[in-house]
């Protein structure tokens, strides 16, 4: 009898081990995403959002700006609508009194409107479409002025 107790647990051990050989070694991690599905390799789309540049004109009459990219020469025009929110990015302290090296903070938003933009202003614009490659966008949601 004792022998067969001693069979049994070993057989029993070796399954655990088995078991947890498994577990770690061959199975594979599924990665579910709600409702998003993701390509590799070819046939990766990919889309710009947003763009960085400087104001380089205002519009007001016939709601545009230009906007000159930072990474080059070339102009944008971006048209804004009723639904474009504007927003200017500020330090909570002056420029004159700053903070000690290393302090955080985080800028305070201020909703602004297009009369506020000036040339010269470093902007963030996001869109609802991809702006990669066009000279004009319209469908924006956001401007922000950068602190």
């Amino acid at each position: 009898m004792a022998k067969n107790r001693i069979i049994l647990i070993l057989v029993i051990l070796v399954l655990i081990f088995a078991a947890i050989f498994y577990f770690f070694f061959f199975k594979k991690e599924k990665i579910e995403f709600r409702g998003e599905t993701f390509t590799t390799g070819e046939g990766v789309i990919t889309q710009t959002l947003s763009l960085s540049g400087d104001i380089s004109g205002v519009d007001t009459e016939n709601n545009f700006l230009m906007v000159k990219l930072i990474d080059g020469n070339e102009k944008i025009k971006v048209i804004v609508s009723d639904t474009t929110k504007f927003i200017k990015l500020e330090a909570p302290f002056s420029s004159e009194n700053p903070p000690p090296a290393g302090t955080q903070f985080v800028p305070e938003k201020k909703e602004i409107t297009i009369s506020d933009f000036k040339e010269g202003d470093e902007v963030l614009v996001i869109s609802k479409d991809d702006v990669s490659g066009k000279s004009e966008i319209d469908n924006v949601e956001l401007v922000q002025i950068l602190p």
